[in-house]
């Protein structure tokens, strides 16, 4: 399986998520949930990768709206 790293950062309401292995995949999402399926979905549609396993990078000076941990793909990584 496929391990992609995606930077977060976050941007007024809207989370922003760019794949750190290859170029062309930034994408958006309101939600950790909607930014994970637009990554995914990016990721089916420019590589033609289905099933990728995603571990979230947040820079230590992203704001977060809650202290909860996000748990991404199909082996759980907590994401600090």
């Amino acid at each position: 399986m496929k391990l992609y790293h995606v930077l977060i950062a976050r941007e007024d309401r809207w989370l922003i998520g760019r794949v750190l292995e290859r170029e062309g995949i930034t994408t958006q999402g309101r939600s950790l949930d909607e930014l994970v399926f637009m990554v995914r979905d990016a990721i089916r549609l420019m590589w033609n990768e289905k099933g990728v396993q995603l571990e979230l990078v947040v820079p230590s000076d992203t704001p977060r709206t809650s202290g909860r941990r996000a748990r991404v793909g199909k082996k759980p990584r907590l994401v600090p």
